[in-house]
């Protein structure tokens, strides 16, 4: 079956269910979810910068016209899924435990990103950072932080309907979070799945990235909407496992061989996968295989990692 052709921003997904798409799936450029049942409104990711998040709560009028939007479900810590949440802070907002504490450490503020562009340890880092600052819009903004955690799958009722909230962390980032519309066979799936794009693995193992798809395809869903790139069916989840399995197989050899994380990447053979975009990030994929199988080992710090993507890395 031919894939759905989403387009950029609005789009109905399920009877009720909408994502908002934000093509290409790049660095910051993040998806979100809409869903109208009786009359409330359920967001899942509030978008990156100002502009983002009013383009988003314009889609929810489009669709929800006049109806209270009473909940908002922030599917990990990233800024780009959680920075607009200041468009929505008269709803209810849900993340886990770990993604609440996480965001209430504002380690990356996205108000001096001028500033923390021109301290960037080294060049790749500060262009990038630099075409962050020129790309998103963060004028006026404020965190604005979950009121609500969960720590255990939790099931919400939003306009008569079911929601399950599953959390599936660690994996992406220390603190994911499914969001299941049963009733409609839609999986809102945050950065746990990143669509025929190579995903960013902050935190892993990677066998909880694996495992949180294969939940999500136990769960038979319709469609897939992920944290970036398009909405996935059962072959994109499947593509993804295979990827990140082949990434365990190649960093834990290469490990047992004591070759460093960076020897790793740099002899690693993506084969299809090097059609997908971003494919430098499988070095930090590697750099969560070798944490998982020596935790007390010396990390690759975070300016290190990205300084390595970037250079080899278009956005």
């Amino acid at each position: 079956m031919a894939a759905t052709p989403y387009t950029t921003g609005l789009n109905r997904i399920a009877d009720g269910c909408y994502a908002w798409f934000e093509p290409p799936g790049s660095w910051g450029l993040a998806n979100s979810g809409i869903v109208v049942a009786g009359d409330e409104v359920l967001v899942v990711d509030t978008q990156n910068d100002v502009p983002r998040a009013r383009n988003l709560r314009n889609a929810v009028r489009e669709v929800a016209g006049p109806r209270e939007i009473t909940t908002v479900v922030n599917t990990h810590a990233d800024g780009d899924h959680w920075f607009g949440n200041l468009l929505f802070e008269e709803a209810r907002i849900f993340a886990t435990e770990e993604a609440a504490a996480q965001m209430r450490e504002l380690r990356r503020d996205p108000r001096i990103i001028r500033k923390t562009a021109e301290a960037a340890p080294g060049p790749a880092l500060r262009n990038f950072l630099t075409w962050r600052a020129d790309m998103f819009d963060y004028t006026g903004w404020r965190p604005v932080f979950p009121t609500d955690t969960v720590s255990t799958s939790k099931s919400l009722t939003v306009g008569g309907i079911q929601v399950d909230l599953i959390p599936v962390g660690p994996a992406h980032t220390t603190g994911d979070v499914l969001v299941h519309v049963p009733e409609h066979g839609v999986v809102f799936a945050g950065d746990i799945v990143f669509h025929r794009t190579t995903p960013m693995v902050w935190t892993g193992p990677l066998s909880n990235v694996v495992a949180a798809c294969e939940l999500i395809l136990s769960l038979d869903p319709a469609v897939v909407v992920s944290g970036h790139g398009s909405a996935a069916e059962r072959t994109g989840i499947r593509d993804l496992c295979d990827y990140l399995t082949m990434v365990h197989e190649h960093a834990s050899a290469r490990f047992a061989a004591g070759d460093t994380s960076f020897e790793a990447f740099k002899s690693i053979d993506l084969g299809r996968y090097r059609l997908w975009a971003h494919g430098s990030r499988v070095f930090q994929a590697i750099n969560a295989v070798y944490r998982e199988l020596d935790p007390d080992g010396e990390q690759v710090p975070y300016h290190e990692v990205m300084e390595t993507v970037l250079a080899h890395d278009a956005y």
